[in-house]
């Protein structure tokens, strides 16, 4: 599987470009294609560099969807929706939730302002943890715990005005540092209990808090 890494990149990055390049005014989807495209290539030839090649160039990509974030004029505030609604699991960053998300919009007019759709850690994390148990917190013990490996366990607790996930024993990555998408998207375990928390509930959801001490974090979602 690792020998096939640095090649699945440099297709994928060849594609984004193009996609990119087909369409007006995708100067950022254009830089993260780019980004991808070099982290293949220098994955192929180097593997032992791998995870910091990566997170090093995967810099670009967050540094452009936070400037797409503030040309748009949208608060930093995401909501994730779920892939029976949008089509695939998404995070959309408006000014309020959206009623509805237009299947294969990156960008689209809400009575808000402008609204953006994202892939996020999250949403893309389904796609490694495929079929969720309908619970959500054995959803998430599913994912983030035994197939991300991002915490050691996890507890959920449903109360009137939300859930509140906790989790102990957190490892996991810090792919976008202080820029802006990290206000908007959450940190990338908060990222991936809120795009669990859509697909199993089937309804959007926001991070409405995430606060972490030590080892430890706790994420409200509503």
């Amino acid at each position: 599987m690792q020998n096939d890494l640095g090649p699945s990149l440099i297709v994928l990055g060849v594609t984004i470009s193009v996609l990119a390049l087909a369409q007006p005014n995708l100067a950022p989807l254009l830089a993260l294609g780019l980004a991808v495209l070099t982290a293949g290539l220098l994955t192929a030839w180097e593997p032992a560099t791998r995870e910091r090649v990566l997170s090093k160039l995967g810099e670009a990509g967050w540094e452009n969807v936070s400037a797409l974030i503030q040309a748009a004029g949208v608060p930093p505030k995401a909501y994730y929706f779920p892939s029976s609604l949008a089509g695939r699991p998404v995070a959309v960053v408006a000014g309020v939730r959206p009623e509805a998300v237009p299947r294969g919009a990156l960008i689209f007019k809400t009575k808000a302002g402008p609204a953006v759709v994202l892939s996020t850690p999250g949403t893309k994390a389904l796609e490694l943890c495929g079929e969720l148990p309908g619970d959500l917190a054995e959803a998430l013990r599913s994912c983030v715990v035994n197939v991300l490996g991002f915490a050691r366990s996890v507890s959920v607790a449903e109360r009137p005005d939300g859930v509140v996930v906790e989790y102990r024993g957190v490892s996991a990555p810090d792919l976008y540092g202080s820029l802006l998408v990290r206000p908007a998207l959450g940190g990338v375990v908060a990222s991936v209990t809120a795009a669990v928390a859509a697909e199993v509930l089937k309804k959007p959801v926001e991070i409405v808090e995430e606060s972490g001490r030590g080892k430890a974090l706790r994420v409200v979602l509503r």
